[in-house]
């Protein structure tokens, strides 16, 4: 998005929303934070075992598990992927 904006040349792969897709990008990142953010909340107090919202202790034990993955060794597994020419 930012290279779009900057004006630079982007290579685009076989989907673009052309005049849309900064405004597509802006929107999908403020939902993001949003959800990010408000995720954790619990929906009501006081918070019990039995009311408590888990999706943040579980994204939280998802992001740390991934990291400790890369860590050990994802990032020998990991191989880079080969650009294919797209045409349109």
């Amino acid at each position: 998005m930012l290279r779009k904006i900057r004006g630079e040349h982007i290579s685009y792969g076989p989907f673009k929303l052309g005049r849309y897709g900064i405004a597509t990008n802006v929107l999908a990142l403020a939902y993001l934070l949003y959800v990010v953010i408000w995720m954790p909340f619990p929906t009501m107090l006081p918070v019990t075992g039995s009311n408590m919202n888990y999706a943040g202790p579980l994204l939280g034990t998802i992001i740390v598990g991934a990291l400790v993955d890369w860590t050990f060794s994802g990032h020998k597994r990991f191989k880079v992927p080969v650009a294919q020419n797209w045409t349109m």
